[in-house]
């Protein structure tokens, strides 16, 4: 097993089943409301193979709900130390 991090432009990314984890890392929806679209995460369901998962740190309500439209199984998980919360989203096979 083996771990390999890749920078993509998520605007212009066209992976299809090819990532088992995604770590969304972008500044919350008030920072930068263009990554926290449907849109945004459709693509990032399309690159995930099936039982990929997603995970951020940002656990605003738009968020999941934008997550679920597209697909994921959205859980809020307890968040580390200064974050009460994180979402971890799932392409279910």
């Amino acid at each position: 097993m083996y771990i390999r991090k890749r920078n993509h432009d998520i605007f212009n990314l066209k992976a299809v089943n090819q990532f088992d984890v995604i770590y969304f890392d972008a500044f919350g929806p008030t920072e930068q409301p263009e990554l926290w679209t449907a849109s945004i995460f459709k693509i990032m369901f399309e690159a995930l193979k099936p039982n990929g998962v997603l995970m951020t740190y940002c656990a605003q309500g738009a968020a999941r709900r934008a997550m679920q439209s597209v697909g994921f199984k959205v859980d809020r998980l307890p968040g580390p130390p200064s974050k009460r919360h994180i979402l971890r989203a799932v392409k279910l096979a």
